[in-house]
């Protein structure tokens, strides 16, 4: 059995719901032993091992990883590299794995130096071209690409005709597109949700954003790499805003990442004309129909890229390398 360390104490944010959606969807497999991770043991081995890494003493955890009995199997799902998370059970031995969200450039060290000091096996990303910067370094730890997926049933789609807003950009912003947009959706008296105020979240509410999205004819999606590149350096990745579009059967426009293609095995996304911007949105929602087939198309597409899916492919590639003779 794996054993899948959940962590439902940590502060909710919206950005945490494609996590909850996966811990739902591994929570329910027959080959899962749930633990319910208690924040003083995650935050008490935390402190331990920024103790010891302070001092430079971090060997001192060897003793431990190797005394311990080797037949157990972890799984933890993380919103960026917070190893704490995965304490104090990594801390022990055993076959450890990790499904990691959001693995910018900049993180890229610190999960190294956690993937060594903890022994960690197997580490899937969601993000294609972060694995093969990783796998560069020549880790004992393996590194998988595991793109983002998503649970269709948990999302609704109002028909066309009831659809009453136009265009909706959730969660970052592309500053320069949305300022070309903004005056001739005004003009149009076209309703257009977006981010007023910088960090600003639009539904804070679940329910809300579902809503949302599913009054919605046009979703504004361009990968972080272009939005802010300064954190992304770099690397294009495709998140869920993209499946949660499509499930909520809206139209994207923007910029479908090139591994996205690559899944789709078409390009999903209506390519935004940053030249004109404006001409090309407005002539979209005046021809609305036109587009129709390509919704359903990717609505149909859904059922290839469900977490029920990468989930499947993380077993195999768990038992593939399964290293112990007994597991519990």
């Amino acid at each position: 059995m794996i054993q899948f360390i959940l962590n439902r104490w940590v502060k909710y944010h919206v950005s945490s719901d494609t996590v909850k959606e996966f811990e739902d969807c591994v929570k329910l497999s027959d080959s899962i032993i749930t633990i319910n991770n208690k924040k003083i043991n995650s935050e008490f081995a935390f402190f331990i091992y920024r103790v010891l890494r302070k001092l430079k003493l971090l060997t001192l955890l060897k003793p431990i990883l190797n005394l311990t009995k080797g037949n157990a199997v972890y799984f933890v799902i993380l919103m960026g590299p917070d190893f704490r998370l995965s304490l104090p059970f990594f801390f022990l031995n055993g076959q450890k794995n990790v499904y990691l969200f959001d693995a910018w450039t900049y993180t890229h060290s610190s999960i190294l130096q956690y993937a060594e000091t903890l022994k960690i096996k197997n580490i899937f990303l969601s993000s294609s071209e972060a694995v093969e910067n990783l796998k560069k370094y020549n880790s004992k730890c393996d590194f998988y690409w595991i793109p983002e997926g998503i649970d269709p049933a948990k999302y609704f789609f109002k028909e066309y005709s009831e659809k009453d807003i136009d265009v909706i950009q959730i969660g970052r912003k592309y500053d320069s597109y949305h300022d070309r947009i903004l005056c001739c959706l005004n003009k149009e008296n076209r309703v257009y949700f977006y981010e007023k105020k910088k960090g600003e979240i639009i539904f804070p509410f679940r329910k809300d954003f579902l809503d949302g999205l599913a009054r919605s004819k046009v979703s504004i999606c361009f990968p972080s790499n272009i939005t802010h590149p300064e954190r992304a350096a770099g690397i294009e990745t495709m998140t869920v805003r993209y499946l949660q579009s499509i499930a909520s059967k809206c139209l994207i426009v923007g910029k479908a990442p090139r591994e996205m293609i690559k899944l789709f095995g078409y390009n999903p996304v209506i390519d935004a004309d940053m030249k004109n911007p404006e001409e090309q949105l407005l002539s979209i929602l005046h021809n609305y129909e036109k587009y129709h087939s390509l919704i359903e198309q990717n609505l149909n597409s859904l059922i290839n890229h469900t977490w029920i899916i990468r989930w499947k492919q993380i077993k195999e590639i768990i038992g593939r390398n399964l290293i112990y003779s007994r597991i519990f």
